[in-house]
């Protein structure tokens, strides 16, 4: 497994660089998908992007509800709306049953950009499509 924290960084932007505008996936989801825990994917969201790295967008990766630390909701709520991606009635976070991005999809978009993955075989579709 190539789990060292140099891929680890460069997996997970390239993930979260992969969400659609408009959908969200979890912590958990990423990490799922890259075969780390969901800690670690949240550490390296709060750390942000290496030096001269694209800006990522942040805000479309969210705790399990749907949420972001209460620091950043002002700047994630204005990118949501932006993005049409419906929140929650309480406008604290993002209706993510409803706004999840295809998993499989992104897997499939992951590994076609990182190889394969430790969690991707799990999340791909189980009906013999993969679009």
């Amino acid at each position: 497994m190539r789990a060292d924290a140099a891929w680890l960084r460069r997996a997970v932007a390239a993930v979260v660089a992969l969400v659609p505008p408009g959908r969200v996936v979890s912590y958990g989801d990423v990490a799922e998908l890259l075969g780390v825990g969901p800690r670690q994917v949240g550490a390296i969201m709060a750390a942000g992007p290496e030096p001269g790295a694209a800006q990522l967008p942040w805000w479309r990766v969210t705790n399990a509800a749907g949420t972001l630390p209460v620091h950043l909701l002002d700047e994630a709520v204005a990118h949501w709306r932006a993005e049409g991606t419906t929140l929650r009635r309480d406008n604290r976070g993002v209706a993510i049953r409803t706004r999840r991005a295809d998993l499989p999809a992104l897997a499939d978009a992951a590994e076609a950009m990182l190889g394969p993955l430790p969690g991707g075989t799990g999340l791909h579709r189980t009906d013999g499509s993969n679009t």
